[in-house]
């Protein structure tokens, strides 16, 4: 009785053994091999609600914009946002207002690395100096952009090392004796292959865009 149970035992054992061969013989012949942890792709981001929608306002220059949900404000450069390397094209006299940043990744399969909305003002700053702000970096070129009921110079600028690091979408106008400006800055990381990622889409980079666009849509000012 003794030897008919572990005839069993046995005969369980091997089937299990051979099954596992089996699995993986049948994984290996058709290609497909076990992935890294660190190179399966990551779940889609879980879009959080806090804190909550909030306005900023600055009582100074009168200017009111909603800063979104998940997203955090600092009156101050801090930690995590880079003002001087992220608005290249900004005067020594700027002062920067508020900056508003996303406190999660939208797309953690992709090489995103931040968001930041920059609310900065140069006093006493003419309206061909303001201008020029949105135009001076590689490429020259500007558009008009209306924000809050007033017209805006709109320019762009893009820089890195090997690849695309960071992407500036600059707003400016002259406005009550000062260069009022806002930054749209979308920061990516390099060699995202190696970290198990891929390189941020031209989708992805829309879709934080029209983030970027709800604030500067929802931007008010006190006086026109």
């Amino acid at each position: 009785m003794k030897t008919a149970h572990l005839v069993r035992c046995t005969t369980a054992v091997l089937m299990t053994v051979v099954t596992v061969i089996a699995c993986a013989a049948q994984s290996k012949s058709s290609g497909l091999e076990a992935v890294p942890p660190m190179l399966r792709p990551k779940p889609p981001a879980i879009e959080p609600s806090m804190p909550p929608a909030h306005p900023f306002h600055d009582s100074r220059y009168g200017v009111t914009f909603t800063v979104p949900a998940a997203w955090e404000l600092n009156r101050k450069d801090s930690e995590v946002s880079t003002f001087n390397l992220d608005a290249r094209s900004i005067a020594h006299s700027t002062q920067l207002r508020a900056v508003a940043s996303i406190s999660f990744n939208p797309h953690p399969n992709s090489t995103f690395s931040g968001a930041f909305f920059y609310f900065s003002v140069t006093p006493h700053l003419g309206s061909a100096e303001c201008s020029a702000q949105a135009t001076v970096r590689d490429p020259h070129t500007a558009s008009s952009a209306q924000i809050g009921g007033i017209p805006f110079t709109h320019g762009y600028d893009e820089h890195g090392g090997i690849c695309t690091e960071s992407r500036d979408e600059i707003y400016t106008t002259a406005h009550n004796n000062a260069c009022y400006r806002f930054d749209a800055v979308i920061n990516t990381f390099c060699g995202g292959d190696v970290s198990g990622v891929q390189d941020i889409s031209p989708r992805e980079l829309d879709a934080v865009r029209h983030r970027m666009q709800k604030i500067l849509d929802s931007v008010h000012f006190d006086t026109n």
